[in-house]
């Protein structure tokens, strides 16, 4: 698990994933549990998909690379998610740990306003790989975002959380650590993502990398590939070792797009992260 960071740096490396084409990429920026995976799952839709009718985007040539196993750090820190929403509708989506019963992901895949508002429960999967729940999963009942996407719908705030029942699934796989970066920072930051797309066999982790091409005051820009389903997933910086996320990925559209880390929504995800076990 990582701790959190509050300094600056203009600095950010590439995980080492096999197979994935670096270079290609930065051009490109501006004990096994196996439950079967139905057709039922694999046709589950993108919850961004039915929020907004649109969905995250490849930008260019394909370089998603498959994470498996997903065992290892930071890789097990993310999650499948299942959604049940309000109105009986399933989606899936992307999670990541900030603690040990605090999942982070994006505002509309706790919250939609087009199947009924707050999710019923949403089932947290960390490390799945294909048919492996090497990890178990927990299903959370509790949620937490913002007004400004819950009453107001606007993208700029578009990130929540999940509150487990418990810490021990979170104890047992760790966490991302999270940090405020200055714009100057973010600007041409190298950043990773990795989330479960909802073009690849359900379940599977792809990894992608970039830089950060445009800085907003709530938003950063990449072309990172991305497709539905990784709605939520983590925009982290690596250095030294130690990754921190400084966004949610939640849009495509070439650039696409994560919520920015700003002092506020850190401050929140701080709040969510130190709710007592």
């Amino acid at each position: 698990m990582a701790e959190d960071f509050k300094g600056i740096t203009v600095s950010g490396e590439l995980e080492a994933v096999a197979d994935f084409d670096p270079l290609r990429a930065m051009k490109e920026s501006g004990e096994l549990q196996e439950v079967p995976v139905t057709g039922a799952l694999d046709a589950l839709p993108d919850a961004g998909a039915l929020e907004f009718g649109l969905s995250e985007t490849v930008c260019g040539r394909d370089d998603r690379v498959r994470i498996t196993p997903a065992t290892n750090i930071p890789w097990r820190w993310i999650c499948e998610l299942i959604i049940t929403f309000a109105d009986g509708v399933q989606a899936r989506g992307t999670g990541w740990f900030i603690g040990p019963r605090t999942v982070m992901t994006a505002g509309h895949c706790v919250y939609s306003h087009s199947n009924g508002g707050w999710a019923r429960s949403i089932e947290v999967i960390p490390g799945m790989d294909g048919a492996s729940r090497p990890f178990g999963s927990q299903v959370g009942t509790s949620f937490r975002s913002v007004l400004g996407w819950t009453r107001d719908q606007n993208q700029e705030y578009d990130y929540g959380a999940i509150i487990l029942p418990n810490c021990q699934l979170g104890n047992r796989v760790g966490w991302f650590g999270f940090a405020v970066l200055s714009d100057s920072s973010l600007q041409g930051l190298t950043v990773n993502n990795s989330g479960y797309p909802g073009d690849k066999p359900f379940g599977t982790q792809w990894f992608n990398a970039g830089a950060i091409s445009t800085v907003r005051p709530r938003k950063i820009y990449y072309m990172i590939d991305t497709y539905g389903g990784q709605s939520g997933s983590p925009v982290w910086r690596l250095l030294n070792g130690e990754r921190h996320a400084v966004g949610v990925h939640a849009y495509g559209g070439c650039p696409n797009s994560a919520t920015r880390i700003t002092t506020e929504v850190f401050n929140n995800m701080l709040a969510w992260r130190n709710i007592p076990c």
